[in-house]
């Protein structure tokens, strides 16, 4: 049998014994597309990392615009490789190209049922492990202002995040370091899982990490669906912020973060509010302080008045009170003044009189006379004969000299 003949007679067994489709669940490994619009797949099954089988499959190009239109309309997400779908394919071959498969259709409920289905066994599985609500034990900084941010530099959701944040109208300050990530495809968990640990060995005393990253096809946030990186948050020392994609997407990412938001504006939004709240209570605090401080200033004066009236009030009647006590002291003190100084009159009287007595002219004009020598009481000098003296009567004085002296 010739080469030729038994490529013809596998092509007549296939072409009798198979059905002319069949609907086959398998992962794209591969995908392209050539210039004339035809996609070419590789299609694998695997039990863990071992293929278990492998086929190639093409789409041709009027079949492909009509299949990816649908594919991404029901689940927002094109057709790539590394997702799991369920394809209707019709089985060819060709005594020179081999083999191949060519794809009808492709069912989009089945990858949103899949996903759906490992993202509930994850979550299931993180309950078991009472990771949940692990991060959410950590207690948010009042004013958390050193944020690491594990986002990539180049994503327009990090942009929009920072801008938010350096730009908000208050001028609040936050200190924002990123952390660089590959956010979607094979690296992303790895890469994720790397910053976390990045942000654990900084030096920097970071008060909150932010997990962000924008919008985009549902099956480029699978990444956020992981185990191994929901757990990584849920353990994490410090409250994580998760705002991954669009509004209406929510990933396990979300469960296990400390707090959930729906985009990266809407972490920067909730950063900056928890600033107004801290500055609402300050200012309010500050409020309470001034009306305690004017109360009690209130009081205090109001107890002051009261003392002053009180004070004023008793001197008055202690003045009433004292007033006749005061005028019998002022009386008898006047009395006794008066008394005081008669008697020392009358003292002064009788010294009038002893001087008057003792008065050397009332002595002479009582018939006595003062003998001077040089102006001076004889009785202090040394008298000698010869001396000249002088007597002193009440109306003459008497030069005289000495020419005997009798001693007695």
């Amino acid at each position: 049998m010739s080469l030729f003949e038994l490529t013809n007679l596998i092509k007549q067994t296939l072409d009798t014994s198979l059905a002319p489709s069949y609907w086959v669940i398998a992962e794209i490994s591969e995908l392209r597309l050539n210039q004339k619009g035809h996609c070419y797949l590789e299609l694998v099954e695997k039990e863990g990392n071992y293929i278990q089988a492998k086929l190639r499959a093409n789409i041709w190009s009027y079949t492909y615009r009509t299949i990816s239109e649908q594919f991404l309309s029901s689940t927002g997400s094109e057709l790539k490789s590394g997702i799991k779908v369920l394809l209707n394919v019709s089985v060819s071959f060709h005594e020179v190209y081999g083999m191949s498969v060519t794809v009808n259709n492709v069912d989009p409920n089945y990858t949103i049922g899949e996903k759906s289905r490992l993202r509930e066994e994850t979550i299931q599985k993180l309950k078991e492990a009472d990771l949940i609500n692990k991060n959410k034990l950590h207690t948010l900084p009042e004013v958390p202002q050193k944020i690491a941010v594990i986002s990539s530099e180049t994503a327009a959701g990090f942009g929009d995040f920072m801008n938010q944040i350096k730009e908000n109208s208050k001028g609040y300050h936050f200190d924002a370091t990123l952390f660089h990530s590959t956010m979607q495809g094979n690296e992303a968990v790895i890469s994720i899982r790397k910053a976390f640990k990045a942000i654990h060995e900084s030096d920097v005393a970071f008060d909150v990490v932010v997990l962000i990253r924008g919008g985009g096809a549902k099956t480029d946030l699978d990444s956020f669906d992981s185990f191994e990186l929901a757990r990584a948050i849920a353990l994490f020392p410090l409250p994580v912020l998760s705002g991954i994609g669009h509004e209406r997407d929510v990933t396990v990412v979300d469960f296990v973060a400390h707090t959930s938001l729906k985009t990266p504006t809407a972490v920067a939004e909730f950063l900056i509010s928890g600033m107004d709240r801290f500055n609402d209570q300050l200012l309010e605090y500050a409020y309470r302080v001034e009306k305690v401080f004017e109360q009690k200033l209130n009081s205090q004066q109001q107890k002051l008045q009261e003392l002053t009236h009180r004070i004023e009030h008793v001197s008055i009647q202690l003045l009433k009170s004292h007033q006749h006590l005061l005028k019998e002291k002022s009386l008898a003190l006047k009395y006794k003044a008066n008394h005081f100084f008669e008697k020392q009159n009358v003292k002064i009287d009788a010294l009038q009189k002893q001087l008057e007595l003792i008065d050397p002219e009332l002595v002479l004009k009582r018939g006595y006379t003062l003998t001077l020598k040089e102006g001076k009481p004889i009785e202090s000098l040394e008298i000698k004969v010869g001396d000249q003296i002088e007597t002193r009567t009440s109306d003459s004085n008497i030069k005289s000299n000495v020419t005997a002296i009798e001693h007695e």
